[in-house]
């Protein structure tokens, strides 16, 4: 029997039904805890809700018929009775969904803002199983350039009115992110990045250009579950906006080739959307990770999705651009040279200081020296950021 699209079949080292019996899957990325969900077609088993956990907000009653939309990789799709569409979430993977919705703050800060976010839904053992949301129909983006630059402009939004609730930057759990992945993937490739103080963590909001809600206000991103491969690989942790952001970009790659103008596009759109501090000055600068760090991490997201569910396409693209990531860090390799010329100057000024108090130097010798090595150092600075590689 085929195995539904929600199943890790890179990665299963089990049968489905051994797992479900066990209550838990081991995975070559490791092991993660699921439950049984085949009786949720099954009208009577909405009728008498599960006793264990939380049943929270609004919960269909007197259910006659359910009807699955669909199975993706991140569960199954069901409506109920034409009012309620009911995300069934497999796997123990968080309550980033949940905890977005039932939040107060965060909740009245998306208000009026293009999010489907669940009015109801079951939670136990601090994870989603079952996410109601008002009656919609899932569709996905054309891929159409307006039409991607009109969701990375809503998006931009959504991110916004996170800002107030921002963490600072976590700097070391994100390139602990990164090679978590690294380790887990054999990549032949590594990344770590100093990033800004401009680039912060925000509250969870896992969403995907494959799923979205067209309602009669338009286009809606949907609110989803933290996906599987992430789950199993890095640590729960916030994540910077422009993560979200060069989450996106992928994805749009993978239908539509883009070149530098499509990715400006995309940068400026969010740029002019979201907290300037975000975009401006270095908090975009590739010496400092910027963009291109988060466009690696993007493309490790999208290897360990395609193991863990044994896309070789997906596979093969991720590890092309893999490949090129070498290229991008010779530059930045080379860019350190001229970095080094700060220290040369300051060397500099400490020779010149310490030859003029020892009388090792004239006085015209130690000014001389200093004014070289000042001017060095402003010269080699000033090339070093000149140098340093667009953020598209």
């Amino acid at each position: 029997m085929e195995e539904p699209a929600w199943w890790p079949s890179g990665i299963a080292q089990q049968s489905r039904d051994e797992a479900q019996k066990e209550g838990e899957l081991r995975t070559s990325f490791g092991r993660v805890q699921l439950w049984d969900t085949t009786e949720v077609l099954d009208p009577s088993w909405w009728n008498s809700p599960p006793g264990n956990g939380v049943q929270w907000g609004e919960w269909p009653t007197d259910v006659e018929q359910i009807d699955l939309v669909s199975e993706d990789a991140y569960g199954l799709l069901v409506r109920i009775d034409g009012a309620f569409v009911a995300r069934i979430c497999p796997f123990f993977v968080g309550e980033d969904v949940s905890r977005m919705a039932r939040f107060e703050p965060w909740n009245v800060s998306l208000e009026s803002l293009p999010l489907l976010l669940p009015i109801g839904g079951w939670t136990a053992g601090e994870h989603d199983r079952v996410l109601i949301y008002p009656a919609f129909e899932s569709t996905g983006s054309t891929m159409e350039h307006e039409q991607v630059i009109s969701l990375v402009e809503t998006m931009s939004g959504l991110h916004s009115a996170l800002a107030p609730f921002e963490t600072p930057n976590t700097e070391r759990l994100w390139n602990e992110r990164l090679k978590a992945m690294e380790d887990r993937l054999k990549p032949h490739t590594m990344w770590r990045a100093p990033h800004t103080a401009a680039t912060v963590g925000l509250p969870r909001l896992n969403l995907d250009l494959h799923h979205l809600a067209s309602t009669d206000k338009g286009l809606l991103w949907i609110a989803l579950p933290r996906p599987l491969a992430d789950h199993l690989v890095c640590q729960p942790e916030r994540l910077p906006s422009l993560s979200g952001l060069m989450r996106l970009e992928r994805q749009w790659a993978m239908h539509v080739e883009l070149n530098a103008d499509h990715r400006e596009a995309i940068l400026t759109t969010w740029g002019v959307h979201t907290p300037p501090s975000w975009s401006k000055g270095k908090a975009l600068s590739t010496a400092l990770g910027g963009a291109w760090v988060w466009r690696y991490n993007a493309v490790l997201e999208q290897l360990s999705t395609a193991r863990c569910f044994g896309d070789k396409e997906l596979e093969a693209t991720s590890l092309a651009w893999l490949g090129e990531v070498s290229r991008l860090q010779a530059r930045l390799g080379t860019l350190r040279m001229w970095k080094s010329g700060l220290w040369v100057a300051i060397t500099g000024l400490v020779v010149a200081f310490f030859g003029h108090e020892l009388e090792t130097f004239s006085s015209l010798q130690s000014m001389v020296l200093a004014g070289a090595s000042l001017a060095f150092g402003v010269i080699t600075n000033r090339v070093y950021w000149a140098k340093d590689p667009p953020p598209y």
